[in-house]
């Protein structure tokens, strides 16, 4: 008996084995692959990320014409990254744009969003260790609004109508007018006080160990609110511009250094990361309505068509800027996607032309409608900075491609200069298309660029519906509601295109690779998230 089941045993097994083969034979068949001889090695087990350790330092370069005693005096954005890790405002804004709790925990404001409630953290200390109260807030208020314009903080400060501490922890803020974006104004530093002292004192994530004409060292805050930072130590060294940071980093002396300069990516290798970072800057085609030809929204439409800004970027910016078509961010939270519709294309570019009724003669390629020929000034300012008048260049080149007669006129201009010849051609209209740069503010506020007399509007146009897309941004009461007037406005500007809005502008940080957590840089605050860098350390 035990031989019979032993052998059906076997015929089982035999049986099986067999039908599994056929099986084999058949899929092999059917995919017109032959089945593997061996199993696949299993894939290696990944690397774990190193975990985030504390200790070390590293080295910047200090910010040119520094002053470490007063935050409410910085006049660059080197300064104000600065000055980011010594002191903390009410409200952040994080990479993105959007608002992020700081030192007030909460803020709830009333129907119109114009007087607000703001209510601080509890047990937040200064570096002497001493609390923060709603008191050193109204102070440092109160001597913004003493400073005026000659603060860097006087466009947040004309936002704030009063403010008044209701007791220790909670503060009532009444803003000019009322709306979601007025919180953006509550962004500056708050100091001990409100008064500026020898020895800075305030409540961030490093606190002052030593300074001198040479060198700034910076340490760990041990009491910050937060976890404390990885890096010990952040130490800042002279340097005369940037040119020099960057040959003191190649040489070792640096660990890292942010750069406007388009060259940079040359650093990068394995030891060296180049990260480039986006900056509030746009560059800007302003458009002159006193030329009745460009008035036409298809001769500006076909404009924007013609423009290769990947030819531009890419020759002249060594690809750092990123092409949009409106003035918003591409990396904001409020930035609406479809907005971006004028790629480049000559031959829609022409159609479009061809409907306002300009056609290519063709024997000289040249744009006339009733004898008359399509032309224009293109003003760019003259600077030490020779990097908008190349692009000027070239966009008279695209132009010229597309039929246009183009004159390039350039007039002297120095940054802050409004009575230069380049300010002063630009306010009297001396131009048909004008290349220019602008800094927008993170709140998205662009009333001063939309309505008639606004400061920042040029080139004569007039449409009353986009101002007030523009104001209905600034007076949305709550979040969703300025998200939602922000897309309206950006969906009804690339309809009338204004004025055609190129790319902004991007900046890079060079760094050792050994420096680790750097995830969200964005300027004008590259400090954003110090708190989360750490060395990676070395195996033995």
């Amino acid at each position: 008996m035990k031989n019979i089941k032993n052998s059906i045993r076997g015929s089982w097994i035999r049986l099986v084995a067999l039908l599994l083969a056929l099986c084999c034979f058949l899929w092999s068949g059917c995919s017109g692959k032959s089945a593997p001889e061996e199993s696949p090695p299993l894939l290696a087990t990944p690397t774990p990320a190193p975990l985030p350790v504390n200790g070390g330092e590293i080295r910047m370069p200090m910010p040119l014409n520094a002053d470490i005693t007063d935050p409410l005096q910085v006049n660059t954005e080197e300064m104000l990254a600065f000055f980011s890790l010594l002191y903390e405002s009410l409200i952040n804004i994080g990479p993105d744009g959007r608002l992020g709790a700081e030192l007030a925990e909460s803020w709830t404001g009333d129907a119109d969003a114009r007087v607000w409630t703001v209510v601080l953290r509890n047990g937040i200390r200064w570096h002497d260790g001493s609390t923060l109260s709603a008191y050193d807030v109204t102070a440092t208020f109160t001597r913004l609004k003493e400073m005026g314009s000659s603060s860097y903080y006087s466009y947040v400060a004309d936002k704030i109508e009063s403010m008044r501490a209701l007791d220790p922890l909670t503060l009532e803020i009444t803003m000019v007018e009322g709306g979601y974006a007025s919180l953006y104004a509550l962004t500056f530093p708050i100091m001990q006080g409100g008064a500026a002292t020898a020895s800075p004192i305030g409540t961030g994530p490093f606190m002052l160990e030593s300074w001198s004409a040479e060198q700034v060292r910076l340490v760990a805050n041990e009491n910050w609110w937060k976890q404390r930072p990885y890096l010990d130590a952040i130490v800042f060294l002279e340097r005369d511009n940037n040119d020099t940071a960057l040959a003191s980093y190649q040489a070792g002396q640096l660990d890292m250094v942010p750069s406007s300069n388009t060259n940079v990516g040359g650093y990068r290798n394995d030891n060296t990361n180049v990260l480039d970072v986006m900056t509030q800057t746009v560059e800007l085609l302003l458009i002159n309505n006193s030329n009745a030809s460009l008035r036409d929204i298809a001769v500006r439409q076909a404009l924007a068509c013609a423009l290769d800004r990947s030819q531009i970027i890419s020759n002249i910016y060594m690809n750092r800027a990123q092409p949009c078509d409106v003035p918003v961010a591409p990396d904001s939270w409020i930035y609406e996607s479809s907005s971006k519709v004028y790629d480049y294309n000559m031959a829609m570019a022409l159609e479009l032309l061809a409907g306002a009724g300009w056609e290519q003669d063709p024997e000289t390629g040249e744009l006339m409608s009733n004898g008359r020929r399509l032309q224009v000034r293109l003003l760019v300012n003259e600077s030490a900075d020779t990097t908008r008048r190349e692009a000027a260049s070239l966009i008279a080149d695209q132009l010229r491609e597309l039929g246009m007669a183009v004159e390039v006129i350039t007039a002297a201009h120095t940054l802050g200069d409004s009575n230069s010849d380049y300010m002063q051609a630009l306010q009297a209209g001396n131009y048909d298309l004008c290349l220019i740069g602008i800094n927008l503010g993170r709140d998205g506020d662009l009333t001063e660029v939309m309505s008639t007399g606004g400061s920042a509007h040029y080139g004569n146009y007039s449409n009353p519906e986009l101002a007030a897309l523009a104001q209905d941004m600034m007076s949305a009461a709550t979040e969703t509601a300025y998200r939602e007037a922000a897309v309206n406005f950006q969906t009804r500007f690339v309809e009338n295109l204004p004025f055609i809005v190129l790319y902004f502008r991007l900046n890079s940080v060079v760094y050792s690779s050994d420096i680790q957590g750097i995830t969200n840089m964005r300027e004008p605050d590259i400090m954003y998230d110090v708190d989360k860098w750490y060395i990676l350390q070395q195996q033995d």
